[in-house]
């Protein structure tokens, strides 16, 4: 969160914008063009219209007119549809496939507007301009190196600069020309560098380190279909160069020409997995980085497998996949080409045996430090931070066991390969040394290609092992700092309760003074060290439980779960004041810093992890204006004509939107019946920023008479999910709250039916959640609307049920499929409440209804609740709310 000025940020949004539009425009329209032609898919429609409705605001925004006028008309012409809540005919898909044509023509017209004459023109004036000495002629455009494929590096290089009126050039016969001519010219032809000048050899090395700094390259060879769309957005928002393939010929024109980092490869190109592969065989000969595919596949066999193999695949994905999977096995396969040199630490005390192995190792691109007394290891193993450490095992003063046991003894090194290089021919010697906490043991004398092949299989086995642990436990061992994601993802986990109910604990952003003065003292590599020392301090300060985190340029993100608002801000009080008297030593050199905090609490009730973070760095900001180190944010009450007025806004505009949270049995179930079931959730993002649960808007909504209508929007958009789940073969059960109003409704079973009628999706899909009421006066009401929708199949759940007599009696009485027991009774896990809960469960299954326990966050609890019988289990345990339905009950239940 890096403050600029208002106009220099508005530049660099638009030169942002400027630089993504052309990919964005492409793939808008090739995913527009496939629906509009090919047929719509509900997800892809929803996704198109969104984008479409970004670009247009961001096209006008930035005075991109034509465009913005086009891209309104597209979101104008599928508005109805989004609406209603219905695919287009035949009629608007026609309309928006000219719209995406003309589209087509205006980006290409802008892309190629700079590049119409194909001459390279030189004002008079850039021939007098010169910089260092050199004219410099003409002025190449922006990456004009990446339109070429990678040539391989001569021995001698001679740099030319190419004669402005010739559009090519032979340039062995221009350096001929060159090198012979002796006639006069006004302007040199070529600017031969004398070979003992090293001046053109250092300008090289920018850029190749632009070249190697680029954007991972990932060719996509796409069906269009939903997982296919998710990855490509993701792709997209994670940085990578996407290009969108449609044929299996264009990739592999596109592959020879310009290998990329990553090709992907959907299932419905399984069969052209061999011709991919050749292509790949070839590019990956003549690339300099790595070139990988990873293959998509409906079938999961070993005879499927191996064919992806044998055909180059690096990877193999079966469907179905969750995007976040995929996702993670792209960054395995594109990072691993862009890592750091491998670093070895070498102790030996014979320092000809150090001084040769580290020869070795460093020919082969390895990083290397020699410590020949082992006594010193400790001093510069921190420094270094190796990535294996290759040892000696007889050395005096300590021998190599020795150190390997005092080595495995700390935190950070715990899992640092360490090799044994000795001429120890004795086998009971070698298992020992392994015994004490070595990984490998090599004999002396060893080959160099041996030696080089022994650390490089055991560094990228040891790399992945990282990796995976780092997925897995994302605290560093160091520093005590969590990943970024991580940390996001807890406090969204926090805020993912369906009711509105204040809570503990709170957000913190911490913001470094003086940044910019603390850069220029200590240099980049200085300030980062320093960074990592304060939030090793914040870490260590903080409450057991609180996770610290970097964010932005100078920032820390903090997430205290369980204080008070009290009691975070005397925390954070005293905290500032401890780094202000604390000297943070940085390579020799001290330096004492100061920091501002603000703060969010839960009880502030933004709902959003973004909004929760803005307010705390709002609070910061306030607080360093008027002169405090700490603010907390105080929300601005909101009445609740507000709160009604913006829930007609969103009937009106078609703004609400349904999370869903799948609902798993706790054993397989023995009915046959289809068992993927989700709960749907109503959400709505204020213009605050804040997102409104349930709990926010049917109290309100009930007050304002517009429960109906919201009532019969959530139906609407679960039965056009169904319907859409249906067309691809996937067919769901979705539960659907409502309030108690729709049992007043007499045509509203009749509504239902037509609708189902309509879409042609089965009633048993869909389940509608009523909550338990207090009145029982109301149960005859109840009993009569489940009686209707029963007629069409579809079923009833009756939800906060708590041990008590009048649940008793609705158990018996009422015809309802499903009984939701009341959240507080799952947080109370007294053994009074657990024989409550036994008794409430033997009643419903002896009435034949079956149990739903809500929002389950850990193994504990699951494992209770099987125990007393329940059936099904709903809450972030088993998966976090999410706007797809991507969950593998297979595995679940496996």
């Amino acid at each position: 969160m890096h403050k600029q000025d208002d106009s220099q940020q508005s530049a660099e949004l638009r030169q942002a914008f400027l630089r993504h539009l052309p990919k964005r425009l492409d793939t808008l329209t090739r995913r527009g063009l496939r629906q509009a032609r090919d047929g719509w898919d509900i997800n892809s429609l929803s996704l198109i219209f969104r984008e479409v409705q970004t670009l247009a605001g961001a096209s006008g925004r930035y005075g991109l007119l034509d465009l913005a006028e086009k891209l309104f008309a597209i979101e104008s012409a599928l508005a109805d549809s989004i609406e209603q809540a219905r695919l287009p005919d035949e009629t608007t898909s026609a309309s928006v496939a000219t719209l995406l044509d003309d589209l087509r023509e205006i980006a290409t017209a802008r892309v190629a507007a700079p590049a119409a004459d194909n001459r390279l023109v030189v004002p008079p004036a850039d021939l007098e301009r010169g910089e260092n000495g050199y004219p410099l002629q003409l002025v190449p455009p922006a990456d004009y190196w990446k339109r070429f494929p990678p040539v391989p590096a001569a021995a001698n290089v001679v740099a030319l600069h190419a004669v402005p009126a010739a559009p090519a050039v032979d340039t062995a016969a221009t350096t001929a020309a060159a090198t012979t001519t002796a006639a006069p010219q006004p302007a040199p032809v070529a600017a031969v560098a004398p070979p003992a000048e090293s001046a053109p050899q250092r300008a090289a090395a920018p850029a190749a380190a632009a070249a190697t700094s680029s954007a991972r390259k990932v060719y996509h060879l796409t069906d269009g279909s939903p997982l296919a769309c998710e990855i490509d957005q993701k792709l997209e928002l994670s940085g990578y160069e996407l290009s969108l393939l449609d044929h299996v010929d264009e990739a592999i024109e596109m592959i020879g020409t310009f290998p990329p980092h990553l090709v992907v490869v959907d299932a419905h190109f399984l069969g052209e997995l061999d011709r991919v592969g050749e292509a790949l065989k070839a590019a990956r000969g003549r690339a300099s980085h790595r070139v990988a595919m990873l293959a998509l596949s409906e079938q999961g066999e070993l005879d499927v497998r191996l064919r992806a193999m044998r055909a180059g695949a690096d990877a193999f994905i079966p469907l179905p996949a969750q995007t976040g999977d995929v996702m993670a096995r792209i960054a395995e396969l594109t990072e691993s080409d862009q890592t750091e040199p491998y670093r070895i630490m070498i102790v030996e005390d014979d320092r000809s045996q150090a001084m040769f192995a580290e020869s070795i190792l460093r020919k082969a691109g390895m990083q290397t430090t020699m410590v020949t007394d082992p006594l010193a290891v400790l001093n510069d193993i921190d420094a270094f931070s190796p990535d294996l450490i290759l040892m000696d095992l007889y050395m005096p003063g300590c021998s190599g066991m020795e150190l390997t046991a005092i080595i495995r003894e700390r935190e950070a090194f715990v899992s640092t390969p360490i090799v044994f290089l000795s001429g120890e021919s004795d086998t009971d010697k070698h298992f020992e040394a392994l015994n004490a906490g070595g990984d490998d043991f090599l004999s002396k004398p060893i080959r160099p290609k041996h030696l080089i092949s022994a650390v490089t299989n055991r560094l990228r086995r040891a790399r992945h092992i990282r990796r995976r642990a780092q997925n897995q436990n994302p605290r560093d061992a160091i520093t005590g700092m969590y990943e970024r994601a991580h940390v996001l993802d807890r406090l969204n986990a926090r805020l993912a309760a369906e009711d509105a109910a204040p809570q503990r604990g709170g957000v913190l952003y911490v913001d470094l003074d003086e940044a910019a003065d603390l850069r220029g003292q200590a240099g980049l590599i200085g300030f980062d060290k320093l960074l990592g020392q304060i939030g090793a301090f914040l870490a260590t300060h903080m409450e057991a439980g609180a996770l610290v985190t970097r964010f932005g340029d100078t920032g820390f993100i903090v997430l205290s779960p369980e204080r008070g608002e009290a009691e975070i801000e005397t925390a954070a009080r005293d905290l500032v004041e401890r780094v202000a008297r604390e000297r943070f030593d940085v390579d020799g050199q001290n330096y004492r810093v100061a920091l501002h905090c603000g703060i969010c609490p839960f009880s502030a009730d933004l709902g959003d992890a973004g909004a929760m973070l803005h307010a705390a760095e709002r609070a910061m900001s306030d607080a360093r204006r008027g002169g405090q180190r700490v603010g907390l944010f105080a929300p601005k009450p909101s009445g609740d004509l507000a709160l009604v007025e913006n829930l007609r806004a969103a009937l009106r505009s078609n703004a609400f939107h349904l999370v869903f949270q799948p609902i798993a049995a706790l054993a397989g179930e023995d009915d046959g019946e289809a068992d993927e079931q989700f709960q749907a959730l109503l959400r709505l993002h204020g213009d605050d920023g804040k997102v409104l649960t349930a709990g926010h808007i049917v109290p309100a909504a009930e007050e304002a008479g517009l429960i109906d209508e919201i009532d019969r929007w959530v139906l609407s958009r679960c039965l056009m999910v169904l319907s859409d789940r249906a067309r691809q073969g996937r067919p769901v059960r979705l539960f659907a709250s409502q309030s108690l109003a729709a049992t007043r409704d007499p045509a509203r079973a009749a509504w239902l039916r037509q609708q189902l009628e309509t879409r042609h999706i089965a009633g048993s899909r869909l389940v509608l959640e009523l909550r338990l009421p207090d009145d029982t006066a109301e149960h005859e009401r109840i009993a009569a609307f489940a009686g209707a929708v029963h007629q069409i199949g579809v079923g009833l759940c009756l939800a906060g049920a708590v041990p008590s007599e009048a649940t008793q009696a609705a158990i018996e009485h009422l015809p309802v499929d499903f009984i939701k027991i009341a959240p507080d009774c799952i947080t109370d896990r007294s053994p009074r409440m657990r024989d409550d809960l036994r008794r409430l469960v033997r009643a419903a299954h002896d009435n034949g209804r079956r149990v739903i326990a809500p929002r389950i966050e850990d193994a504990q609890s699951a494992a209770t609740l099987w125990t007393i019988g329940v059936d099904f289990i709903q809450g972030n345990f088993v998966q976090h709310e999410a706007q797809n339905l991507d969950y593998d009950f297979r595995a679940a239940t496996g």
